[in-house]
């Protein structure tokens, strides 16, 4: 393994239409290892990292010039949030095609490991409002702590994330089939907005999980996420949900949960327009969610559909 090898296999995919295409798909850098040996190139995620840090090239500066777009632009006056069913998106029956073999749960997840990071006070978190002085501290001192328990080591699971990043587990044995469903997905969404997609991230929320309050404000734009459950929940108030702070009333809404939903907001950099959104699953249930980077004129791009 070297940082050659590395170097050498980012220049291909720099070059290659093909290994662009399927770049799109990949959130993590397991991901990317795995890819590079299919094609021959070995090296390990701090030989990429190395690689990635020196590599140079006019790639890179198409998405410096989103995300200083996107840290420009106007708060919208209307909605701050958008859902829509998924089955009422003519356009995107290959997003439903995909979701089977997307909504997976790895066997090298270890539920009942997961289970015992479970925090209470951290789960009571998501009820505060981020306004609130009493959680800017506390959510201060966690950010100092990197999100983890300094008694426990650097080793120690990160406390803002209870829940299972699909693209963390490559070695199970559906992967494979998980992947091409990922790159079928980016190609159903390219053909809808008529521009470039990307994945952001494919998240699995096993029962009791929940994303603490963020803001994504280190890679601000408008982002979709598909969201499915495991089933239609028996009570509709007993269901996982979203909820975020309007930066304009600091307002808090929580948006219930339905299988098959699709949802846009739009991350910002401005301290005066951080969309601070959580996500929590108190349920028995499992939900999936799955992220993508789309353009800013998204709702014109798929005005004839939606």
């Amino acid at each position: 393994m070297s940082v050659e090898s590395s170097r050498a296999f980012l220049q291909i995919a720099y070059d290659s239409p093909e290994l662009k295409q399927q770049l799109k798909a990949l959130t993590g850098t397991q991901e990317i290892v795995r890819l590079g040996l299919r094609y021959g190139y070995t090296f390990d995620v701090p030989e990429l990292m190395e690689a990635s840090s020196s590599f140079t090239g006019t790639a890179e500066e198409a998405p410096r010039r989103r995300r200083r777009s996107a840290a420009t632009g106007d708060v919208p006056t209307g909605p701050l949030h958008h859902e829509y069913r998924l089955d009422d998106l003519p356009g995107l029956e290959g997003v439903i095609d995909q979701l089977p073999h997307l909504k997976v749960r790895p066997p090298s997840v270890d539920l009942d490991r997961f289970g015992a990071t479970f925090r209470e006070e951290d789960l009571r978190s998501t009820s505060k409002s981020p306004a609130d002085p009493e959680f800017q501290a506390w959510h201060e001192t966690m950010m100092r702590a990197h999100w983890r328990d300094p008694a426990l080591g650097s080793g120690a699971p990160r406390r803002d994330f209870h829940l299972v990043n699909l693209d963390e587990h490559v070695d199970h044995p559906g992967y494979d089939r998980y992947l091409e469903a990922k790159h079928r997905m980016v190609r159903t969404l390219e053909e809808f907005f008529g521009s470039e997609v990307r994945f952001s991230g494919s998240l699995w929320y096993p029962p009791a999980s929940y994303r603490l309050w963020h803001t994504n404000e280190t890679q601000p734009g408008w982002r979709m996420y598909v969201v499915d459950l495991d089933g239609p929940p028996v009570d509709p108030a007993d269901t996982s949900f979203f909820r975020y702070m309007d930066p304009r009333t600091q307002e808090i809404v929580t948006l219930r949960e339905r299988p098959r939903m699709v949802r846009f907001f739009k991350a910002e950099q401005d301290p005066t327009k951080l969309f601070w959104h959580c996500i929590v699953n108190p349920t028995r249930r499992h939900r999936w969610s799955f992220g993508f980077v789309v353009p800013d004129d998204w709702m014109t791009a798929g005005a004839r559909r939606i």
